[in-house]
């Protein structure tokens, strides 16, 4: 994973500051709006870190572009993982917050991870009800059950040696 630090003016190294890990929206990197609003923490005397997704951005991981909601929520935990070891970060307070979809990823997270003290969404998204019930909620349960249909389809012709068929959701 790659990210971005942001710290605040007149930074000490032998102090302690909490830590906010923030998720960008579904298409985004680290530079865009997560970037900003890190940058924004880190002014208000927070440490803001920035990450890019796994397979997006300067983040490694095959196959690129790829979009798993699973990996969204432990790259934060990764992400917290990585601030834990920093010696300025207050690893009693800790928070998470993230942008449309990154926002989602975020709140799902604080389910499980413990280390997150605190949770903040902008213009939050929720991926899994978009992708159960169609972008706002407008799929039909006969559309659902034939994408679903698709979807099994697909992955037979792809155990069977067939090129994975991808979709943009995400611009190269």
């Amino acid at each position: 994973m790659a990210g971005e630090i942001h710290f605040p003016a007149n930074f000490d190294l032998n102090k302690k500051y909490a830590g906010v890990v923030v998720s960008h929206l579904g298409n985004g990197v680290k530079e865009q709006v997560a970037g900003l609003y890190a940058q924004k923490l880190a002014k208000n005397g927070f440490i803001g870190f920035a990450f890019d997704a796994s397979y997006q951005g300067e983040s490694e991981g095959l196959s690129r572009y790829l979009y798993d909601a699973f990996n969204r929520v432990e790259d934060i935990r990764c992400a917290i993982d990585y601030l834990v070891t920093l010696p300025y970060i207050d690893e009693n307070r800790i928070g998470a917050m993230g942008i449309c979809a990154g926002a989602g990823y975020a709140i799902n997270a604080t389910r499980t991870e413990y280390r997150i003290q605190t949770v903040a969404g902008v213009s939050t998204w929720d991926v899994g009800d978009s992708q159960r019930n169609g972008f706002a909620r407008k799929s039909t349960d006969e559309q659902k059950r034939l994408l679903l249909r698709d979807v099994a389809s697909q992955r037979t012709r792809e155990a069977r040696g067939e090129e994975p068929l991808l979709i943009g959701y995400v611009p190269n």
